[in-house]
């Protein structure tokens, strides 16, 4: 394909031998290259650039993607323009202010911004630290607890905490009983209140390394038959009321149960030797 240039009346094979032709070519001096217009000298191309609207300098708002004719109406387009005015952020509410001071009002005014007063147990906020102290000291979620780790109960103050511990029988501790106090009386005897008096009673002997005869082995004795007595005393009432007697005897198997006071003193007897 060829192309001609109209000043020289002359065609060449290809853009590009046109293009370096005029650059080149003496005819060509005074061309405008941007116009594609050509002057017959120097003076009249230089007012061409120096007049024509399509050289007049540019300068550009790239934000905008507009442009100005002088940078003193660039500078007044950035100053008044809404697109350039100053932007104040709230940067949790995604939201743009036109000043610091309007800002500073939603920060303070916005209930968004609202400081707030966390009540972590509870996962609740309070709008100030009267009410969070508030909630505190009046909801029976924070109400004080006094707990009794034994029976893993909690109580509404220590006073019902101590009355707790005063009259549950969990926290009755039983009475020491004389035969007790007999098998504690040596002190390196380990005994064990679960077993039978007669069972202990054999363990203490065998722990002593008692022999029959011994004053040490007759005075354990002695003592260990009062203890009994006592005992029985202290739990089936005294020996000469029949109602007792039969409440031992039902409770220890004995049957049938005794009718008389001299037929209580044999099973006495008999047990007592056991």
């Amino acid at each position: 394909m060829s192309s001609r240039c109209v000043l020289c009346n002359r065609t060449f094979d290809s853009d590009q031998a046109l293009q370096q032709h005029k650059r080149d070519s003496p005819a060509h001096a005074f061309d405008c290259t941007t116009c594609d217009r050509h002057f017959g000298n120097d003076t009249a191309l230089q007012q061409h650039l120096r007049d024509s609207p399509v050289h007049a300098p540019s300068f550009d708002c790239d934000d905008c993607d507009r442009s100005f004719d002088s940078e003193k109406a660039l500078q007044q387009h950035l100053r008044d323009s809404p697109a350039h005015a100053p932007s104040s952020d709230c940067e949790t509410c995604d939201r743009s202010f036109g000043s610091e001071e309007a800002l500073e009002q939603h920060l303070r005014d916005s209930p968004v911004h609202a400081p707030s007063f966390d009540c972590e147990t509870c996962a609740r906020s309070f709008g100030s630290e009267e009410a969070l102290e508030q909630h505190l000291r009046d909801s029976p979620v924070h109400a004080p607890s006094y707990d009794c780790e034994s029976c893993d109960r909690s109580f509404g103050s220590e006073e019902a905490l101590e009355q707790h511990l005063r009259d549950s029988r969990v926290h009755q501790h039983a009475p020491e009983t004389p035969l007790d106090i007999f098998f504690r009386s040596f002190q390196t005897f380990d005994y064990d209140p679960s077993l039978p008096p007669a069972t202990s009673y054999a363990y203490l002997r065998e722990h002593e390394d008692w022999r029959r005869g011994d004053a040490a082995s007759d005075n354990a004795w002695n003592r260990y038959q009062d203890a009994l007595e006592s005992e029985l005393r202290m739990w089936y009432g005294a020996e000469n009321v029949l109602t007792a007697w039969h409440a031992l005897c039902r409770s220890i198997g004995v049957e049938p149960l005794p009718q008389t006071y001299e037929q209580c003193k044999e099973v006495r007897a008999h047990y007592t030797k056991l």
